[in-house]
C-alpha cells in the first residue's frame, strides 16, 4: 500500500543520487545471484531472491511503530522497492521518535541452530540518524550481518549503496533485520521528509542440527507385503512414520540391501523446515527384487541430508514366478465310472523358498466339443481335490494349474490333460429273435448313449430246472452274441436270460425278447445227424431165402463195421463209414476230420475226407501203433454235428534168430531179435513149447537200439529132440503196442541114449 507512495518518493531525490542508486541495485543483484553449495550436515533457507519463488515465508515475525514501516516486496515488477524492507515512512509530517523500529525476525525452532548466513542488500539513508542492521541472535550474544550504524559515515556519497555478505552466525537462532530511530543528541528524533530504507534482496541461511542425527523411521505394518505376507510382480505400498527436527526430504525402502523404492518429499527450501514430517508411502517395485524372503528396512534423509536408518528390519517375502506344470492322477484311473464323483491328486515338488501353494485351479472342457468351465479349490498346500463333479454325463477334459500365495499363476503351465468319464444310465437291452439260417446265435440288441457297452452274460435253464447255465458270450459292436451248444444239450424248452454292462459298469438285464415276448427256446435248434465207423471187415453170413415156393440157406460174404480192430504191424486196413440225417438221407460233400492219440502223445489231426454221394466215405490207415482215431463231423449252422472213435489194436512185433539152429545136449544157443518199434528197456519174454503150451523161461530188456539177447544151454536132453520157441512181447505202459509174438524158430538137439 506504501510502495506508490515510495516511486513518487524517488522522483525528488536528486538525479546524482538516483544515477548511483541505479547502479548499487544492478552491482547486488549480480552479486546475490551468484550459487552457493551447502556443506553436508546442513539445509538452506532462500528468502527473496535466493527462491526461486521469492518467498518470505521463514520471517516468523514483524513489527513497525509509529512512524516506521516494514514491508515485502520480493515479487515486485514495478518501480516500487523491491525486496524486504525496513524503513521510516517518509510521509513528512511529524518526526520519527527515537527508539521507534521497523524489523523482520527469523527464529528457528529449538534443536536447530544458524551456520552461516549469506546476504545481499541495499541500505539507504537520507538521515544519519537511523541505524540499520542485520544480525544473528544467539545463546553467545549476536553476530552482526551487516551493520550501518547511526551517526557515522555520514557523507553524502555513503547515502546509499550495495553489499554482499558471507558471514559465520554459528550457533545463534534468531536473525533479525531492523531499521531504527537512534537519533543523536540534542536531536532525538529522527526526519520522517525522506526515505531511509535497507533491504534484503537475497538471503541465504545455511541451518544444521545442534546435535546430528538421522531420521526417526518405522514401517507400519498395515499392508500385506509389510506383514511378511507372499507377494508377486505387482508394486506394494510400504506405509511409513518420519520424524526430524529440520524434516525429512527422503525416504528409501532397502530389501535385501538393495534399494526397491523411494518416496521424495515436497519440500520447500524458503521455509524454516523445509521438509515435512509424518508418514507416508513408498512404492516398493518387487519386480527388481530377488525372489525369497529378505528383510525390509528404510533409510532416509533429513533436510539437511543426514542419513537415518529404521532401527528394525521387517521380513518380507516376493514370489513372482507361477508354479509349474504337474503330473495330475485320477483316483481309480480315467476309465467310466457310474458315480459322479472324481478325486484328483498330484505332488508338489519342495520350491524352497517360495510362496506356498494355495489354489488349484481347473478348466472342464468337454471332449465333443463345447463351452469350458472354469473351477477352483483353495486350500493351504493343496496336492488334490477330492468329490469333484462334471457338468454332465460324458467324457471331460481336465488341466489343472496351481496358485501360490503371492497370488501367481499361469494357465500356460497347466497340466498334461486328464479326461473324466462319467455315465449315470444303465444300458437297455432286448434279444433278438432266432434266425433258421442261424439258430443256434444268440443276439442281444444292447444301446447305451455314453460309454457304451462293455460285456455281458447270456445264460440259458432248462425250463422247471431251476438251474442257470452261462453261455460263452461275446461282445460285437452293440450287441451280446453267444451260441448254443445244442448237440450237448438234453433236448427240451430252455428259459433264456442276458445280463450286460456298459463301460462305467452300469448293469442291466432282460429275459425277453425285443417284441416284449419271453425269451425261450427248443433244443437241439439244428438238424440231428448219424455218423457210422469202423474198419471194414469180411465176413460170411447165412440167410434164410425163399426161391420157387421152396426156402433155402444161402451163404454171402458181407462187409461189417469194427469199432475195434487189431491191425497187424506196418499193415493197412480201411476205415469207412457214413453220414446221414435223422430220417436217414445221405449227407454228401460233407467234410470229415480224423484225429489220432494214443496213450503217449496227445490227440492230433492225421487226415480229412468227404463223404460221397451216398454219404459214405474211406479213409485208409496204417498199423503204425496201438492208437484211436475220431471221426469228426463239425457240423453247420443247420445241422448238428456227429462224431466217433474207433481203435485200432496193433500188436508189437520184433524179428527172432536163433543159432546154431541144430547143436548137441550140453551146448549153448544164442537169441537174438530186433523190435520194429525200437524203444530202449522194453520187457521181452522167451518162450518154449512144452507139453502143447508156452512156457517163460527167459526175460530179458532191449537195448538202446531196440535189440535183445538171450543164451540157452541144453542139459536134459536124450536122443534126438527139435524144440520150438518165440518171443512174447507183453503190453507194458509207455509202449503203445499190444502184447504181441514173433514168429516160431526151431532147434534140433541130439543127445545121448535115455537110460
Amino acid at each position: 500500500m506504501g510502495y506508490q507512495s515510495e516511486i513518487r518518493d524517488r522522483r525528488r531525490w536528486p538525479r546524482r543520487s538516483r544515477r548511483l542508486w541505479r547502479a548499487v541495485v544492478v552491482v547486488t543483484v549480480a552479486l546475490a545471484a551468484a550459487p552457493e553449495s551447502g556443506a553436508a550436515g546442513e539445509y538452506p533457507i532462500n528468502l527473496c531472491a535466493a527462491d526461486s519463488r521469492r518467498s518470505t515465508e521463514a520471517f516468523t515475525g514483524d513489527f513497525s511503530l509509529r512512524g516506521m514501516r516494514a514491508a515485502v516486496n520480493c515479487q515486485a515488477t514495478d518501480r516500487g522497492l523491491a525486496g524486504v524492507v525496513t524503513a521510516n515512512s517518509a510521509r513528512g509530517g511529524e518526526p520519527v521518535s527515537r527508539g521507534r523500529a521497523a524489523a523482520y525476525v527469523i527464529k528457528l525452532p529449538r534443536g536447530l541452530h544458524f551456520v552461516r548466513a549469506r546476504w545481499a542488500g541495499a541500505a539507504q539513508r537520507r538521515d544519519c540518524r537511523y541505524a540499520m542492521s542485520v544480525y544473528a541472535i544467539g545463546p553467545g550474544g549476536a553476530r552482526s550481518i551487516f551493520n550501518k550504524p547511526a551517526n557515522v559515515d555520514c557523507r553524502p556519497e555513503a547515502r546509499a549503496g550495495a553489499f554482499q555478505k558471507v558471514v559465520d552466525i554459528g550457533g545463534t537462532t534468531k536473525v533479525v533485520q531492523r531499521t531504527i530511530c537512534v537519533g543523536k543528541p540534542g536531536r532525538p528524533r529522527c526526519s520522517n521528509r525522506s526515505l531511509n530504507a535497507l533491504r534484503t534482496f537475497r538471503m541465504r541461511l545455511a541451518v544444521a542440527e545442534d546435535g546430528p542425527q538421522g531420521p526417526a523411521l518405522a514401517v507400519v505394518q498395515d499392508s500385506p507385503f509389510a506383514q511378511g505376507q507372499w507377494v508377486g510382480a505387482s508394486d506394494q505400498p510400504v506405509t511409513y512414520t518420519a520424524q526430524d527436527l529440520a524434516g525429512v526430504k527422503q525416504v528409501r525402502a532397502l530389501v535385501g540391501g538393495q534399494e526397491a523404492g523411494r518416496h521424495e518429499r515436497d519440500c520447500r527450501y524458503s521455509a524454516l523446515v523445509p521438509c515435512p514430517n509424518g508418514p507416508g508411502t513408498i512404492t516398493v517395485r518387487t519386480a527388481t527384487l530377488a525372489e525369497g524372503t529378505q528383510e525390509l528396512t528404510l533409510a532416509g534423509l533429513d533436510s539437511a541430508d543426514n542419513l537415518g536408518h529404521s532401527p528394525s528390519a521387517v521380513t518380507v517375502r516376493v514370489d513372482r514366478t507361477a508354479p509349474g506344470a504337474v503330473a495330475v492322477a485320477v483316483a481309480g484311473g480315467e476309465g467310466w465310472r457310474n458315480a459322479n464323483n472324481f478325486d484328483l491328486g498330484w505332488t508338489n515338488p519342495d520350491e524352497g523358498d517360495r510362496a506356498p501353494i494355495t489354489a488349484a485351479n481347473y478348466r472342464l472342457c468337454p471332449v465333443s466339443g463345447g463351452e469350458c468351465v472354469p473351477g477352483s479349490r483353495e486350500g493351504p498346500g493343496i496336492s488334490g481335490v477330492a468329490g469333484l463333479r462334471v457338468p454332465g454325463e460324458g467324457e471331460w477334459r481336465l488341466s489343472m494349474w496351481r496358485s501360490d500365495a503371492a497370488g501367481n499363476q499361469q494357465p500356460a503351465n497347466a497340466s498334461e490333460a486328464v479326461v473324466l468319464r462319467f455315465d449315470g444310465s444303465p444300458p437297455e437291452l432286448g434279444f433278438e429273435s432266432t434266425s433258421a439260417e442261424d439258430p443256434t446265435l444268440l443276439a442281444v440288441q444292447v444301446n447305451d448313449r455314453v460309454s457304451g457297452l462293455a460285456g455281458g452274460q447270456i445264460e440259458i435253464s432248462r425250463e422247471g430246472s431251476g438251474a442257470w447255465q452261462q453261455l460263452a458270450t461275446a461282445v460285437e459292436a452293440k450287441r451280446l452274441v453267444a451260441r448254443v451248444d445244442d448237440a450237448s444239450l438234453p433236448a427240451g424248452t430252455y428259459r433264456v436270460r442276458a445280463f450286460a454292462h456298459d463301460q462305467a459298469n452300469n448293469q442291466a438285464s432282460t429275459d425277453r425278447r425285443l417284441d416284449g415276448q419271453p425269451m425261450t427256446i427248443r433244443v437241439p435248434l439244428r438238424i440231428a445227424t448219424a455218423l457210422r465207423a469202423g474198419v471194414e471187415r469180411k465176413r460170411w453170413v447165412k440167410r434164410r431165402v425163399k426161391r420157387g415156393g421152396k426156402q433155402r440157406m444161402v451163404r454171402r460174404r458181407v462187409t461189417v463195421l469194427r469199432s475195434r480192430a487189431r491191425v497187424a504191424f506196418g499193415r493197412r486196413v480201411n476205415v469207412a463209414g457214413r453220414l446221414t440225417n435223422s430220417d436217414g438221407q445221405p449227407l454228401a460233400g460233407a467234410a470229415l476230420a480224423v484225429y489220432s492219440r494214443t496213450e503217449i502223445s496227445p490227440e492230433q489231426l492225421v487226415g480229412t475226407v468227404t463223404t460221397g454221394p451216398r454219404g459214405r466215405w474211406r479213409y485208409r490207415a496204417r498199423g503204425s501203433t496201438t492208437r484211436t482215431l475220431r471221426i469228426v463231423y463239425r457240423g453247420t449252422a443247420q445241422i448238428l454235428p456227429a462224431q466217433r472213435e474207433v481203435a485200432l489194436l496193433v500188436p508189437a512185433a520184433s524179428s527172432i534168430r536163433v543159432t546154431p539152429r541144430r547143436t548137441r545136449n550140453g551146448r549153448t544157443v544164442r537169441f537174438r531179435g530186433r523190435l520194429r518199434a525200437p524203444a530202449a528197456d522194453k520187457l521181452v519174454e522167451l518162450q518154449a513149447r512144452v507139453r502143447g503150451r508156452w512156457r517163460t523161461f527167459r526175460t530179458m530188456r532191449s537195448g538202446p537200439n531196440g535189440v535183445w539177447k538171450a543164451r540157452y544151454r541144453f542139459e536134459a536132453t536124450c536122443r534126438l529132440q527139435r524144440y520150438r520157441f518165440r518171443a512174447r512181447l507183453p503190453r507194458q505202459a509207455g509202449y503203445p503196442y499190444e502184447t504181441g509174438h514173433t514168429r516160431r524158430v526151431a532147434v534140433l538137439v541130439s543127445g545121448n541114449r535115455c537110460p
